[in-house]
């Protein structure tokens, strides 16, 4: 079984790694979750079913001070200090007959550490994927965690690089795409609109987003638990992932005007990027991360963060006759081949194993279509 350690299960907000567990659960190879905590939002999220799930009690979840966990690994030592073992005494003591044979974990902050002192008692070996706050509003532990992690992995080009230059080797996972997303197509008949798919925090720029639309007179779609942008023009609501292809599917553009917040924190490479681009709808987004890796003249226009001018232009030309036109075959294009399976099989050839003819394997992957 492969263990998943997550800060959060489940929420609707972490797609790529819902839709991660769920190919392993298609592909015949059991999955658990360890649960730090939840989200308001889980409710919202697509069932997995046959995933047990382990989660900590509120005691030991919101503990602030650990006792020192005996690790064979003693840089743990030096950033855990007093913080770990009645956390992971009570895990192992819980996960000691579920057969783990590796443990994975995705963001490099929390997560990361109970993955390392999991898989440290239990014997086997773990594994993490790094994302984008996990690397930017960094945890005390985060270089020790790296050191430590005998396989990195990342969701884009640009933290590879990023990891590099820090000395830290990571393998290339990229994030995939539900099929649902790939069935679907535009509406052409659907009035003109603009659509975007984020959550409400610095990072993706809606402050930025909205005003934007409203000035160049384009309506928006505002697909995020975001009640205080609503209004003229505007229109808000969250939906559950799987009402998201028709909320595309019902639009014209994709717009994320994402940039590095005050805090540091900034974006990988947005999954709702890639979905929107699955549907065939160019994307109008800022050059941040890995944003750039995918979105280019070809399938959509490119903007620099919080170049305010840039953005209403961008708006203004989608609108003009003929400019979503090849766009649209281009975006489906551009992201063809990332499905969920491609993303399984990249994570097990950083794990060393093979991506074909493995046990697992029932010969139904999905399609790019």
């Amino acid at each position: 079984m492969i263990l998943y350690v997550l800060r959060y299960w489940p929420t609707a907000s972490e797609t790529f790694v819902t839709g991660e567990v769920a190919e392993w659960v298609r592909r015949g190879r059991p999955v658990g979750v360890l649960a730090l905590g939840a989200r308001a939002d889980g409710a919202w999220a697509d069932p997995i079913p046959g995933v047990p799930t382990l989660r900590l009690p509120r005691g030991l979840a919101s503990a602030t001070a650990w006792a020192r966990w005996p690790s064979r690994d003693r840089r743990l030592a030096g950033w855990q200090g007093q913080r770990v073992a009645a956390r992971v005494a009570w895990c192992v003591a819980q996960l000691r007959d579920w057969g783990i044979t590796r443990v994975h974990a995705h963001f490099a902050g929390e997560a990361a550490e109970v993955a390392w002192a999991v898989a440290d008692a239990l014997g086997v070996p773990w594994s993490v994927t790094t994302h984008a706050v996990d690397l930017f509003v960094p945890r005390p532990s985060l270089t020790a965690v790296l050191a430590g992690c005998p396989t990195v992995t990342t969701i884009c080009r640009h933290h590879q690089r990023w990891l590099a230059d820090r000395g830290v080797v990571a393998a290339y996972v990229p994030c995939g795409v539900d099929d649902r997303f790939f069935a679907t197509a535009p509406d052409p008949d659907a009035p003109f609109r603009v659509i975007c798919v984020a959550r409400d925090v610095p990072k993706k720029g809606l402050d930025a987003l909205v005003p934007a639309c409203r000035r160049v007179g384009v309506p928006l779609r505002l697909v995020a638990d975001a009640p205080r942008w609503a209004g003229p023009g505007v229109a808000v609501g969250a939906l559950p992932p799987r009402d998201i292809p028709a909320a595309l599917a019902a639009s014209s553009v994709f717009a994320l005007a994402c940039r590095q917040a005050p805090s540091g924190d900034r974006d990988g490479l947005p999954v709702a990027i890639l979905e929107a681009l699955a549907v065939g709808l160019p994307v109008i987004a800022s050059a941040v991360a890995g944003v750039p890796e995918v979105v280019d003249e070809a399938v959509g226009r490119l903007v620099p963060p919080d170049d305010a001018r840039a953005l209403e232009d961008a708006l203004a030309a989608s609108r003009e006759p003929g400019w979503r036109g090849s766009r649209m075959a281009a975006a489906r294009q551009r992201v063809r081949g990332r499905t969920r399976a491609a993303q399984v099989d990249a994570l097990r050839a950083a794990w060393g194993e093979p991506v074909t003819g493995g046990p697992e394997e029932d010969g139904n992957r999905p399609r790019s279509g």
